[in-house]
């Protein structure tokens, strides 16, 4: 019924192919049907629809546009993400984003496309939707094109298209900082290294770090044929805990630090704690044993933040791991240590330069 069309639709992907590994990838892994059914176009996860009479007024190359600008659509997850907001405008603000990076990649306009210079590479589309009004103006070809029909019950299959096509983009040598938005590349890595709560993290880091020392000297009972060693100490040696009271954090947030320490002491058993007070410069230094108080030792700051004085500190007081409570906003380069480090950021910023880095809820 559609043969002529049909034709151009396949052309029209060839075209996707000879563009992007990634969205071409979200393209072949999609049902394309021509349907009256649609007064423009819609997709809703892994069917996109195009109406005859609308497609018929595009070139081939605006019919790339226009699938490539549905697949932009399951990319950026834009039916799950919806929640609760305002259809219309979520719909409005996701073909900004779109139209952005389409119109960015060198792609041909499509007619009456909501395109504006301000929405450029740094707003998401949860920015571009705060940004608009309430009821957004559109144009009269504007493509109110997220159906969410059933969307929920595809989203496993939606996420394994987005991750298939993010492969197949690396194994083309496609540049991926350049070509996919930064706000899928970090729903991407959300999906590839889901954050666990920070204390699981925290745990599971000290946890690696366990020493377990048998001693020949004493014998095990429980093995009376055989000589075997027993288990002369189990547990962590020295760690130590620096806490950045610059501002960054509040009160709360710093009882529950405090908290989460004070657990470490019961379930780890180190053999020594040490609780660094610090921002730009090292306040007091909280020397813990098993009758310490944690959650009533006094700190201070206020300042900026700098983290050299605590790594300086440590390279005459050696540990065995650091643990470095902080917003990060501090030097941004910093030398490497031959100890662990795990910083628990509570802010947005990049991860720190050296050892590893872990974001608060």
């Amino acid at each position: 019924m559609y043969t002529e069309l049909e034709g151009r639709l396949l052309k029209a992907k060839i075209e996707l192919m000879s563009r992007s590994a990634f969205i071409s990838t979200i393209a072949l892994s999609l049902r394309h049907v021509i349907t009256s059914d649609v007064k423009t176009a819609d997709v809703n996860g892994i069917t996109v629809r195009y109406n005859p009479d609308f497609v018929s007024t595009l070139t081939v190359l605006q019919f790339a546009t226009l699938i490539a600008h549905e697949c932009w659509h399951v990319a950026f997850q834009h039916i799950s993400r919806r929640g609760t907001r305002n259809h219309f405008r979520w719909n409005v603000a996701g073909d900004y984003v779109i139209n952005h990076t389409l119109n960015k990649a060198g792609f041909d306009v499509l007619p009456d496309w909501l395109l504006d210079s301000k929405y450029d590479d740094t707003w998401s589309t949860d920015a571009v939707y705060d940004d608009l009004p309430e009821q957004p103006q559109a144009s009269g070809n504007f493509m109110l094109d997220l159906n969410e029909e059933q969307a929920a019950e595809m989203q496993e299959e939606i996420t394994d298209i987005i991750m298939r096509a993010h492969v197949q983009a690396q194994i083309s040598g496609e540049a991926i900082a350049g070509s996919i938005p930064g706000e899928i590349l970090r729903s991407i890595d959300k999906l590839l290294n889901p954050k666990l709560p920070w204390p699981v993290i925290l745990n599971k880091f000290l946890d690696q770090r366990v020493q377990e020392e048998y001693s020949w000297a004493r014998r095990n009972r429980r093995f009376r044929s055989t000589y075997m060693p027993s288990l002369h100490n189990y547990g962590l040696g020295h760690l130590t805990f620096a806490i950045d009271t610059s501002g960054s954090v509040d009160d709360e947030e710093l009882r529950a630090m405090l908290s989460e320490i004070q657990g470490i002491q019961q379930v780890f058993n180190p053999q020594h704690m040490t609780i660094i007070d610090c921002d730009t410069r090292i306040h007091t230094v909280h020397e813990i044993d098993q009758n310490t108080d944690i959650l009533s030792l006094k700190f201070n700051g206020g300042g900026g933040t700098r983290f050299q004085p605590v790594l300086d500190y440590i390279s005459e007081h050696p540990t065995q791991a650091l643990v470095y409570f902080t917003d990060l906003y501090g030097e941004t380069k910093l030398e490497k240590v031959d100890y662990p480090v795990l910083w628990i950021c509570n802010s947005n910023h990049k991860p720190a330069p050296i050892g590893e880095t872990v974001y608060v809820d």
